[in-house]
């Protein structure tokens, strides 16, 4: 999935993404009934694409929290989050055929999803820790 179809991914689930100036971070998500992303202007590429997965992994789990609230996880939400962008940005299913053609070394894997290698070894390792691959 590219940057552009997780954007438009986005528009159509009534989530708003707006690019803007960040200091020590990169992207953040807000829920007032309505989810917001506000994506650092920094982005570009890879980065970006991984950082949108996240972020929209947050409004379609339903995973912000409430720092000040002791019934929050944000452990909870954060791995929500990245389990979304990981189905999304490396399905499993994809994950399966390039293992059949082959295709099975981490830096392969990125190369063929567009994806960092951080991104895929952490995604292959989630995806074994679960029996899906």
């Amino acid at each position: 999935m590219s940057t552009e179809e997780l954007m438009t991914y986005a528009e159509s689930r009534g989530h708003r993404i707006f690019y803007t100036e960040l200091r020590n971070i990169k992207a953040i998500t807000l829920d007032d009934g309505n989810s917001y992303i506000a994506l650092s202007k920094s982005l570009h590429g890879i980065e970006e694409k991984e950082i949108a997965a996240h972020e929209l992994g947050h409004c379609e789990y339903g995973g912000t929290y409430n720092r000040y609230s002791p019934f929050s996880i944000s452990a909870k939400a954060e791995r929500r989050a990245k389990k979304w962008a990981f189905y999304r940005l490396v399905p499993p299913r994809d994950i399966r055929a390039a293992f059949t053609e082959g295709v099975v070394e981490c830096w392969d894997l990125a190369e063929r999803f567009d994806v960092s290698c951080a991104f895929m070894c952490e995604a292959l390792e989630y995806y074994r820790s679960v029996g899906i691959i």
